[in-house]
């Protein structure tokens, strides 16, 4: 099989360059067609949901963008297409938003330039999906009768799982997972539209090293939700303290030592569906709490001053982690390909909800992170964390509704210098702080690997580099560069005490970043955003799209680009466009709707070649764009309305702001103002 990495490799490079440079990049080469990688002629599978994977025909510019087409038949001539679909051309791969039936297929594969004209077609394909044999879980089965059932089609792949309909109500009896696999190829798990409510905090699946595996067809639940929430009826505010009715239906908070040990908590307005209440801040914690009577409790505000920001009828939510019991995430997928989520429920997760490291081409399709009536959360956590993909994931037709944290991030940890052989060598510890796979794939450096230098204390790359070699031992990974590097600064990255992963490290140490494990190819299309604590897609890699989806109530801005301190690094060669970004940016912090910026900030600009194209923004306060540290990016066509007045001729300076860039193009922008009498929120404040 051809090696995808392969592939990322050659995005940058137009397979027909050498013949028509002269040409210019971006416009159809004559007689030219996409040459097709994944699947091959006559391949068969068992996985309804494949994917299809061609080499770049272009060199897929900003100001220019060509894109491909991709049909699907089940006949040869192409008379009855099974689906169809364009995509810019950053994106050398695709994944349908519907099953296939088993049968027989056809595909193919046009690229259209950046003038619209579609070049001939590729050479069809011929594939086949098979139906594998079944395995029925019966109604009324038991958590461990359940288990059992899939352990025994694991061992007989390929193979379903198919659940009777109905309510499984289950005690997983501690943290363990309802679907736990390892090294499995070509299973299905179809639960027929299964409701599983679990009486604990417990993960729904745990997925390692996996292949070709597909979950579908289930409603999942908490009961007691995982979280707890109460009503305001009374503060005080000199004395740092609120009063709440702890919501029907939820724990209580002395019921779960969780609610005692991670005290962080948000404050949501019931009214607006449950969005983190605007001009609030991120976390709000409390330092103990008390009952006063019933289900009526008073909490003392770490934070005293922050008893201010409550106004009766908020509610006070407190999310834990829960990390023993939640095994990290609701649905953890370690290495493996090819893994697809579809047709999905989900109404609660005790920590993370979709979670991958290192897994390539994971697909997430019509999944629903959904908010029950009567409940101020979906998920404790942020609703997607990816993490060190070299393809993906793919995530289409979802809803996410009042996550906990992030909507979807993108990225690839961090890792830290052990010791410098030579200019051209060093070694990587397996032992990461920040790595959740670890020495089991040795941080999955590659030959070919691009690996980024950065200094964070001065937000500046210190160079690029490819791997030429890498060999490890039993406790380190010793990798050698084509060029030698100057300035690096081994030591370990150490986490703040008390914290796992969520710290600044140590900023004198020289970070490293592998940007061809950084989700490089990732889709985000066609997705609901909604009431969501902080961001809808932070985004990191080579490569993304990010297009058609809706984010509307979240407390930070729709599309961010930049470095958390311990997940990078930029994002280069990204389309965002006919985007609906509409009364976001909630929070009391600096952001914008759509927002690039490295960490610190006026350093090397790492947000590059970026199309942000026909997005609607709207209710924004503050800029509606702000570019940071970015270069070779085109903004066209997008409609601002703007949430304050400003005159006509600093319409566009006020909604689409600019500090360290290069590059940058602006056309064909509409920006308003607001009707006579109409003022917006209020801007966003620096913290």
């Amino acid at each position: 099989m051809t090696s995808f990495i392969a592939v990322i490799a050659l995005a940058h490079l137009s397979v027909w360059a050498a013949c028509a440079e002269s040409q210019g990049d971006s416009r159809l080469p004559p007689h030219s067609a996409p040459s097709l990688v994944e699947p091959l002629d006559g391949a068969t599978t068992w996985q309804s949901i494949p994917h299809f994977q061609w080499k770049p025909l272009f060199d897929a510019k900003p100001e220019a963008m060509p894109s491909y087409v991709i049909q699907i038949a089940t006949d040869k001539d192409f008379k009855t297409v099974a689906d169809q679909d364009a995509l810019a051309a950053v994106v050398l791969w695709y994944v349908p938003d519907k099953e296939l039936p088993a049968g027989t297929y056809w595909w193919r594969v046009a690229g259209v330039d950046a003038e619209g004209t579609q070049g001939p077609w590729s050479e069809p394909r011929r594939f086949t999906v098979q139906a594998a044999p079944v395995f029925r879980v019966q109604a009324g089965a038991s958590f461990e009768e359940i288990r059992k059932v899939v352990r025994e089609a694991a061992a007989h792949t390929p193979a379903r799982v198919v659940f009777d309909k109905g309510e499984y109500r289950l005690d997983p009896g501690g943290p363990n997972a309802f679907v736990n696999l390892a090294d499995v190829e070509d299973l299905t798990i179809d639960g027929g539209g299964a409701s599983v409510i679990f009486t604990r905090a417990a993960p729904i699946a745990m997925l390692t090293r996996c292949r070709r595996a597909l979950l579908k067809g289930f409603a999942f639940d908490y009961d007691p939700p995982v979280y707890t929430a109460g009503r305001v009826v009374a503060k005080d505010v000199e004395a740092g303290t609120i009063d709440v009715d702890i919501l029907p239906g939820h724990s209580l908070p002395d019921e779960f030592a969780a609610f005692r040990d991670d005290r962080k908590g948000m404050v949501v307005s019931e009214a607006e569906g449950c969005a983190i209440k605007r001009g609030a801040a991120l976390v709000i914690s409390n330092a103990g709490f008390q009952r006063i009577d019933g289900r009526r409790y008073r909490f003392q505000l770490a934070n005293p001053k922050q008893a201010a920001q409550f106004d009766a009828g908020d509610i006070y939510v407190l999310d834990p982690r829960w990390r023993k019991e939640s095994g990290g995430a609701a649905v953890s997928v370690f290495g493996g390909e090819d893994v697809v989520l579809f047709d999905l429920t989900i109404r609660g997760a005790a920590n993370e909800c979709l979670n991958s490291s290192y897994t390539d081409r994971h697909a997430i399709l019509r999944v629903r992170l959904e908010r029950k009536d009567g409940r101020a959360l979906s998920v404790n956590n942020g609703g997607n964390n990816h993490h060190n993909a070299r393809a993906g994931p793919w995530i289409e037709g979802c809803l996410f509704e009042n996550t906990g944290d992030d909507i979807c991030h993108v990225n690839g940890l961090v890792m830290g210098i052990e010791r410098l052989i030579a200019a051209d060598r060093l070694l990587l510890p397996l032992s990461q702080p920040y790595d959740q796979f670890g020495a089991e794939v040795t941080l999955d450096v590659r030959v070919g690997d691009r690996l980024q230098f950065f200094d964070a204390g001065r937000g500046r790359l210190v160079a690029e580099r490819r791997v030429t070699a890498a060999a490890s031992s039993e406790n380190a990974l010793a990798v050698t560069l084509n060029e030698p590097v100057e300035g690096l600064v081994p030591g370990r990255l150490v986490p703040a005490k008390g914290a796992t992963q969520a710290a600044l490290g140590n900023k004198e140490v020289t970070q490293v970043y592998d940007a061809s494990r950084m989700c490089g190819q990732f889709v985000f299309r066609h997705n609901i955003c909604r009431n969501g604590r902080r961001v809808g897609v932070l985004a990191k890699g080579e490569g993304g799209l990010i297009e058609g989806n809706v984010f509307e109530n979240l407390g930070g801005g729709g599309v961010e680009m930049w470095n958390a301190p311990f997940e990078g690094l930029g994002a280069t060669d990204y389309v965002v466009r006919g985007n609906t970004i509409r009364d976001c940016g909630r929070l009391d912090r600096e952001h914008a709707a759509i927002w690039t910026t490295i960490f610190k900030t006026g350093g090397s600009r790492l947000q590059r070649n970026l199309l942000i194209a026909d997005n609607d923004i709207s209710g924004f306060p503050g800029q509606a764009i702000l570019l940071r540290d970015a270069e070779n990016v085109v903004i066209r066509g997008n409609r601002i309305a703007l949430n304050e007045p400003a005159p006509a001729e600093d319409a566009e300076a006020k909604a689409i702001v600019q500090a360290n860039t290069d590059g940058v193009t602006l056309e064909g922008n509409v920006v308003t103002n607001p009707s006579p009498g109409v003022r917006g929120q209020g801007r966003s404040r620096q913290p």
